[in-house]
This record gives C-alpha cells, structure tokens and sequence, in this order.
C-alpha cells in the first residue's frame, strides 16, 4: 500500500467528451466576439477629431500659469 499515491477516479469518457465540446464552444465564442470588438474598433478610427493643444505655445502662458481674468 502506497502512502503518497493518490487515487482519483477516472472521468467517465461521455461526461469528458461532454465537457470538451463545451470549451470548444466557448472558445469559439470568445474568438468570435475578440474579432468583433476587433472590428469595431478598427471602425470607429476616424482621421481628426478631437487634437491635442500644446499647453506650453497657447495663449495661457504656459503650465502652471494662472490667469485670474479668465
């Protein structure tokens, strides 16, 4: 009698083949929508929009200048 071994039951074969089919189900699910998201993404770029104005050459003075009149 071993000490350290242990004896875990075999998985009956349909409740193993059961449980494969639905991760391969759920990983092409999760595939599908990544590729979607992926798209949607890829779509939504546009060319313009919203730039970023340079806080140091503006009107304001610069960062950190507080104009109390604005």
């Amino acid at each position: 009698m071993c000490i350290f071994r242990s004896s875990q039951p075999r998985p009956d074969p349909s409740v193993e083949a059961e449980r494969q089919e639905r991760m391969e189900a759920e990983t092409a699910t999760t595939k599908a929508n990544k590729q979607a998201a992926l798209q949607k993404r890829v779509q939504g770029k546009s060319k313009g929009g919203s730039a970023t104005h340079s806080l140091l050459s503006g009107s304001g003075g610069g960062i950190g200048f507080y104009n109390e009149y604005t």
